[in-house]
Formats: structure tokens, sequence, C-alpha cells
């Protein structure tokens, strides 16, 4: 490759099988699944082999898969459609400071609509408070939403405790899991989650197909947002089987190979700190990376800022945080919702880490990093 790729958060390289298991659905089978003839009934026995993947990756029953465009959608089915448009009487949601702005974005609507939206209390290491958590939710509580995983810091939620407290109130919980599925073991069963959100581009498999996970105990709790054809009673639109069976092999590769790219991206991470806290002075860490995942890493260079070091590195590449805030210049808010200082969050740059990399593309990758770093701050250092 021309360019060494360090930001697998924003989105992943389609793996080769997931690729081969797609095109014959771009070809000869190229049926609806939803036509009653053989091609129809051929595709629509490929899609329900998809979500028998998904299922089986996240933990949870087939029955409860549907499939969306992606993760952005199946947040909004899921945050919007527990609400009614016309709900008089006095309702709350509890959202995380810290998640994707397809969520953070939902917040803002039901505001709008005269919910009481909350906003929970985060910890130092990035973790959720649980006990002001707790004192949030009420029997008007609707539901609470969290990331499972928080792709710019990487850290892990406490979901099923969550979980527990948002029932004990009779609200519901709605993970977004994005960053999660196929890095780290889900059990949306075990951890009693009602409904998940997750990208088949995160995993290996193609953009414009992901899915909201919806436990079946509480389907009729969740509206449609969209209507059709009734394809999905939650979710109408022609499925594109292609799109559905590269998510369905993204998710069995994943499965499979979870627990070997576990060990291999925390031999990368070892890697990566090791030559970093070597070559750049005064190198620190954001989050409480430890109890994190560990393909992800934040991280401080000092008098070094992070959008300048990302925009002149032509064959590295990296990001200062998440995808959907790139255009932003102001301090990431995850970061100073921490308690980062906005000149360190400036000074920040994310990484993430791909078990497919080796060790040697990683390490001329990072040198590549330093180099431009400690020139950068070099001419910083000059004009002061």
């Amino acid at each position: 490759m021309d360019v060494i790729y360090l930001d697998n958060c924003a989105t992943t390289r389609v793996d080769e099988e997931v690729l081969d298991a797609m095109l014959p659905y771009l070809r000869e089978e190229f049926g609806n699944p939803s036509s009653p003839h053989l091609l129809g009934k051929r595709a629509r026995r490929a899609v329900d082999r998809a979500a028998e993947s998904v299922a089986r990756l996240l933990g949870g029953d087939p029955a409860g898969v549907v499939f969306t465009s992606g993760a952005t959608e199946s947040n909004n089915l899921a945050l919007l459609g527990a609400f009614g448009h016309d709900d008089r009487s006095p309702v709350n949601a509890v959202f995380c400071p810290t998640d994707h702005k397809s969520s953070l974005s939902v917040a803002r609507a039901l505001r709008g609509r005269g919910v009481d939206v909350r906003t929970m209390a985060i910890r130092a290491d990035g973790v959720v408070d649980l006990a002001r958590f707790a004192g949030q939710l009420d029997f008007d509580s609707r539901l609470a939403t969290v990331a499972w995983v928080n792709s710019e810091i990487g850290t892990i939620q406490p979901v099923r405790e969550m979980a527990a407290l948002c029932h004990e109130s009779g609200a519901l919980l709605h993970v977004d899991a994005a960053p999660a599925a196929g890095r780290i073991p889900i059990d949306v069963a075990g951890a009693s989650v009602d409904t998940l959100a997750m990208s088949a581009h995160k995993i290996g498999g193609p953009k414009g197909i992901g899915v909201l996970y919806v436990r079946p105990e509480i389907r009729r709790r969740i509206r449609p947002i969209t209507y059709g054809g009734g394809q999905y009673d939650l979710r109408s639109g022609t499925i594109p089987t292609h799109l559905a069976v590269g998510l369905g092999t993204a998710c069995e590769l994943a499965a499979a190979r979870m627990e070997e790219d576990g060990r291999k991206v925390a031999l990368l991470r070892a890697t990566a700190l090791e030559l970093l806290t070597r070559r750049i002075p005064g190198l620190r860490l954001n989050g409480r990376p430890e109890a994190g995942v560990p393909h992800v890493l934040n991280l401080v260079l000092p008098g070094v800022r992070g959008e300048s070091l990302v925009a002149s590195l032509p064959s590295v590449a990296l990001s200062t945080g998440s995808a959907c805030n790139s255009d932003s210049q102001e301090p990431s808010p995850v970061l100073t919702a921490i308690g980062v200082s906005a000149e360190d969050a400036n000074s920040s740059i994310r990484m993430c880490l791909s078990p497919r990399m080796t060790v040697e593309e990683l390490v001329t990758g990072l040198n590549l990093v330093c180099d431009r770093a400690r020139g950068l701050a070099g001419v910083v250092a000059a004009m002061r």
C-alpha cells in the first residue's frame, strides 16, 4: 500500500473473503429477497444466513436482526423510534456526552420535541459514573444510550450494569456497538441490552450496511421512522443482498479471529508505545488505556497541533479523533469531557491499529509520524 493505514476506527479495508462472498449476489444471484420466485427465494436464504451470522457474533436471536444502512441509521431508528411524535406525558432520556454524533444529534432533536434530555456524568477515565447515572433514571425515563466502546479513547463502558439500572426504572438501554462489535466479545442476551447498533465497514465488511439488533421481547416498544413496503416491520426498503452477505461473512471472520486478533493487536500496541515514548519526549496517553480496547491509542504530542501533523503526513493515515468531527476546529468533545485541556486536546492524535498489519509496517509508519512531529515541534519552538 502507498499509505500506511492507522485509522481503523474510521473504516477498515474490505476483507478479500468478504468481497468474494458478495460478488455472486451482484452477478448471477441478483434476485430481490422479497420476490416469491426462485431467485428471490435464494436471495432471501442468503439474507437469513447473514442474519444468523450477525446474531452469533452478538450473542442474540436472529429474529432480532434488522438490516439498515449503517450504525447511524440504526442509532436513529432505536432512539427516535422509542418516542412518539405526540408524547404528552413527561418523558426523559439519558445520553452519554462522549458518544458519536449520530446519537448526540438525536438528543438535540428530542430536546426540540420537549423530551427532557439528561447528560451522563463521565469520570476522568472516560467511564460512566454509575452512581450518578442511577440518580438520573426514574419512572419517566424512556431510554438511555451509550457506546459500548468509545471510538476516540477506547474506553469500555459497564453495559451490563447500566442495563440493570435502566430496567429497574422500566427504561430501555440502547448501545452503539459500532466501535466494539467484532473487536471484543459481545453478548446482548447476557448483558440484557435492548437495542444495539453496528456497521459492517468497521470490521472488514462493506460500507452501506449495518444492523439494529432489537431484543424480541421489546420489539413493540420501537416504532418505525420510515415507511414503505414493509420488508421489516421496523425498516422498509429492499434489502441489499450482496451487502447483507458481506456483513454476515465479516461477522463470521471476526468471530473466528477475535482471540488471535486480540493477541496481534496487543503486540502492535506494545511496539507502538515503546517506540513513541522513546522518540517523543513528554508523550502522554489520554484516558485509561489499560482498561480499554487494545487497538485504540489516543496520544498527546506536546508542542504539536494534531491537525497539522495529520495533514502533513502523505504516506501515513491517522486522525485527531472521530471521523464525524473531522471538519470541526473545536477540541475533541470526548477529550474535554474527561478533563483534557483544550491545548492538550488540540495536540492529540488517535491511532487505530489493525491485526492485518505487520510490525514492520507499523514501525515504518510510526517513525514517519515521529520524524514529522519532532519537526513540527521544532518549528513551533523556534517561533516562540
